[in-house]
């Protein structure tokens, strides 16, 4: 029987070289535990295509967020750390964390695209020069499952803003009560026209024989007839 100890597993330690975003980046949890939902970025149009240009990460600092292009077919991704937002900003940026620095970024610059096969480029133009993310293609079985999760997660906004706005129908509404209440008065003074009382039916006057239609109160004259010798 063999009575060799196990030897102890050792790990390799940690590089900094960039590599593609591994297939557990699209499943980005913030520090409460919560799944982290994307969010668009901007739309581009590159080779006649339009892509869509999106983003998801955590609320700290040390955390990187992750932004991707698709074309609802392909991916390309890579992470984007604080220093490189900070990098990428024309302007001091008033946004707190990393996710709202980073819809400030695309909200002041309007990248340009640049796919080449595997990879992609964004180009972000500034006074000193343009900044370069460079992407990298997600496989096929990764940016299918990708879609996937960049649908839902864009419907649930849809759905949440549409819950918004139902919640302030009632204010909306009470308008189109306004709107009927004049035209129910009318009709009330129609009907009260014809029947001759209400408060807004005019008191109707018998008109006296020989009254002038045009000055009432005062007698209509009679039309000159000229001279009739039979009575003289």
């Amino acid at each position: 029987m063999d009575k060799t100890p196990p030897q102890s597993l050792k790990s390799d330690p940690p590089t900094s070289t960039l590599s593609p975003p591994s297939p557990g980046s699209c499943f980005i949890n913030t520090m409460d535990g919560r799944l982290q939902r994307w969010f668009p970025l901007a739309t581009l149009k590159y080779d006649g295509q339009r892509y869509l240009c999106h983003g998801r990460g955590g609320d700290s600092s040390s955390s990187p967020q992750i932004v991707h292009v698709t074309n609802g077919a392909e991916v390309w991704g890579a992470d984007v750390t604080e220093e490189t937002l900070d990098e990428w900003s024309n302007s001091p940026q008033s946004a707190r964390n990393g996710a709202e620095k980073l819809k400030e970024t695309f909200q002041c610059s309007s990248p340009v695209l640049d796919v080449q096969g595997s990879s992609a480029k964004l180009l972000f133009p500034k006074h000193s020069g343009n900044v370069t993310l460079c992407l990298f293609k997600l496989p096929v079985s990764e940016a299918r499952a990708h879609v996937q999760s960049l649908i839902f997660d864009l419907t649930d906004r849809v759905w949440e803003l549409e819950k918004l706005q139902k919640e302030g129908a009632p204010t909306s509404a009470s308008p189109v009560k306004v709107s009927q209440t004049p035209q129910s008065l009318l009709f009330q003074d129609l009907d009260s026209r014809k029947k001759g009382y209400g408060t807004s039916a005019p008191q109707l006057k018998k008109r006296i024989p020989g009254e002038s239609l045009i000055n009432p109160g005062s007698k209509s004259k009679k039309a000159a007839r000229g001279v009739d010798f039979d009575d003289a």
